[in-house]
């Protein structure tokens, strides 16, 4: 294994292990998230990440959705991969931002002028087991 190197930039295929969401207004900036390896990193034959090792993330934006159908959104970074007891610096960032109300808000306005205050967006979602990729730091 001398010979194999893990290099600045090699792709690191990672699957969360939660779900996370702004939904129940849960979610804090600074909160850390399990992820895992879904794919083994291998470099010239050798398998340097097996499939399957425990990585960790950080949430860096929470916005919760509102009235006016101002719609969730959190965003988030890759921190690192554990390799045999060895933390492995990651870099990479994500995103879901909810699907925005404001057709249904503008539709209201028309109708009823405070119909629209009560319609809120929805609630951004990265559901457990979606893929992410991180980038050896």
């Amino acid at each position: 294994m001398a010979n194999a190197v893990l290099r600045t930039g090699t792709v690191v295929p990672l699957r969360l292990s939660q779900e996370l969401t702004t939904k129940g207004k849960k979610l804090r900036v600074g909160q850390r998230f399990r992820m895992e390896t879904s794919e083994p990193v291998v470099v010239q034959g050798v398998t340097v990440v097996p499939v399957g090792s425990p990585a960790m993330g950080e949430i860096t934006d929470v916005r919760n959705k509102g009235m006016w159908g101002k719609s969730g959104l959190l965003g988030a970074r890759v921190l690192y991969v554990t390799v045999n007891g060895r933390q492995i610096r990651l870099s990479g960032a994500f995103d879901d931002k909810g699907v925005t109300g404001t057709a249904g808000v503008v539709a209201a306005l028309a109708l009823v002028p405070v119909a629209g205050f009560f319609m809120t967006g929805t609630s951004a979602v990265v559901p457990m087991g979606a893929n992410v990729k991180g980038f050896v730091d």
